[in-house]
């Protein structure tokens, strides 16, 4: 028989274990991801969210290198949800065959996105709003009642961005919504959801951390704005930045041959769409408002990060090119990312690149979870912390594109706009260094994945200290050396091949 003595003391072992287990997860930081959908930083998109600028901007780091690595919806929110470069997790493009929320995707990383892993870290999970743009539509082989791996809470957006009309799977239940405002209006309904979710964190799963993931409509077409805030811009027009509405016969197929000049009518068509998406942001702003005070109410605040990003940049105009994403400019690949929270210096920035793909490896890192081997980002949380440039630090990184829609042709009527087809694929190495703050791309005649560098057929290149707006190709000038090229080109033989550590390239 043990000794009354043996059994008191692992009793009391077993009180100290557990205490100790308390302790930890009530150290482990919450961690609130915000994700609007086509939100642009070079044309000062943010500059319309002055609320943003006094809850975010001024209290923690703003990333003036932010970028992604696919610009376009579902390959990136892939590359979020994984930390992975798309020829990693496969989702090429925004249609199921290409691997947007298709069979591929759950076989291959459904199971392996930040929700999965949270969740195995010990977190409460919630994610509101849209998640890939095919989730449960006809086709993908899923339907609403699918909610995928390792969310506690669900509430997905089935199919792509909408304020109004939609439908939604809200714990694998499908809800349908119409246009009231008050009750269907996506961004507020959004709001609402991540605000009961903190409550219900703070009542119910007391003493356990929580990840929660909350993606936007806004400001994506077809950027309807909440009531109280339409035509809050109505004498404004889109930036008429350098770019705007230049002839640009340098660049590659579908700029230099495939977009019309823009007529005094497009010109106002992509002025009304630019009113438009601002507004929309305006009730994205309200969202983190009250997602911060929901997280003050409940004590949660001061333990705590909050991240605020984009999916991908946007063009308004630039290159004649009417509003859309999909190339390789900095319009497209650049995005906001200001982060908040517990050891985070107040309204200073940063000159360090990070990536979409960054972002797995960073909550992780912040949860004080492992990072897995086959991820291809790298974790922010010593830049976050320290505000001093790391050591080692990558000084370029890798665009995928892989051109959607029909073959192109050159014969074709001059007044359709064509914001993308097959041969608008490319592949391009974006340096931000001393001396070299430049972009390399090549494209290629159709979609094949993965590239095969051998069957580049048009190359653009650009020295961005000089050329700001990127309207010169150096390239098809003939004014950068081989040498210069040949590195280029090297760079991207091994970022198309690079997986997991092999991609940092520091």
């Amino acid at each position: 028989f043990r000794s009354r003595r043996t059994i008191e003391m692992r009793s009391l072992f077993t009180l100290i274990f557990a205490l100790f287990g308390v302790s930890l997860a009530a150290n482990r930081p919450n961690i609130v991801f915000i994700i609007t959908d086509d939100q642009d930083v070079k044309l000062n998109s943010l500059e319309v969210q002055p609320k943003l600028h006094s809850m975010m901007i001024e209290q923690g780091m703003f990333f003036k290198n932010a970028f992604v690595t696919h610009p376009v919806c579902c390959p990136s929110r892939s590359s979020t949800l994984t930390g992975k470069y798309t020829h990693n997790h496969r989702t090429y493009e925004n249609n199921v065959g290409r691997g947007c929320n298709a069979q591929s995707w759950r076989d291959l990383n459904e199971e392996k996105t930040i929700g999965a892993y949270m969740t195995k870290a010990g977190y409460r999970t919630g994610f509101f709003g849209k998640y890939l743009n095919n989730y449960a539509e006809k086709g993908s082989g899923v339907n609403a009642s699918h909610v995928p791996a390792g969310w506690a809470k669900w509430f997905g957006l089935v199919g792509n961005s909408k304020y109004y009309h939609y439908s939604v799977s809200n714990d694998g239940v499908e809800e349908v919504h119409g246009s009231d405002y008050e009750k269907d209006y996506f961004t507020d309904v959004i709001k609402r959801q991540a605000t009961d979710f903190i409550q219900d964190v703070s009542t119910n799963h007391s003493g356990t951390p929580f990840f929660m993931y909350v993606s936007t409509p806004a400001p994506h077409r077809p950027a309807t704005p909440a009531p109280q805030y339409n035509n809050t811009f109505a004498n404004r027009t889109a930036p008429r930045t350098p770019s705007y509405h230049f002839e640009a016969k340098d660049k590659h197929w579908i700029i230099s041959e495939g977009t019309p000049s823009m007529t005094n009518q497009t010109m106002e068509i992509v002025d009304q769409l630019c009113r438009q998406r601002w507004e929309t942001l305006l009730s994205v702003q309200d969202l983190v408002e009250e997602v911060l005070m929901s997280l003050q109410k409940a004590g949660f605040m001061d333990n705590t990060f909050i991240f605020y990003n984009s999916d991908h940049g946007y063009h308004l105009g630039q290159f004649n090119q009417q509003g859309e994403k999909r190339q390789p400019y900095d319009e497209d690949i650049r995005v906001p990312l200001i982060v908040r929270g517990p050891g985070v210096s107040k309204n200073v920035s940063t000159e360090m690149i990070a990536l979409n793909i960054d972002l797995l490896p960073t909550f992780l890192d912040l949860a004080g979870s492992t990072i897995p081997e086959d991820v291809d980002g790298q974790s922010l949380k010593s830049i976050l912390m320290t505000e001093q440039k790391a050591e080692k630090w990558r000084s370029d990184f890798l665009v995928e594109y892989f051109g959607e829609g029909n073959p192109c042709m050159v014969q074709m009527d001059p007044q359709i706009f064509r914001h993308d087809c097959h041969n608008n694929t490319f592949v391009a190495i974006r340096s931000l260094q001393s001396g070299n703050n430049t972009m390399y791309a090549e494209f290629f005649p159709t979609d094949s994945a993965p590239v095969d560098l051998s069957q580049s057929n048009f190359q653009e290149f650009y020295d961005i200290d000089k050329d700001y707006w990127q309207t010169k190709n150096l390239y098809a000038a003939k004014a950068v050396g081989p040498e210069v090229i040949a590195k280029m080109k090297d760079r991207l033989k091994q970022y198309v091949g690079c997986s997991g550590k092999s991609c940092d390239m520091t």
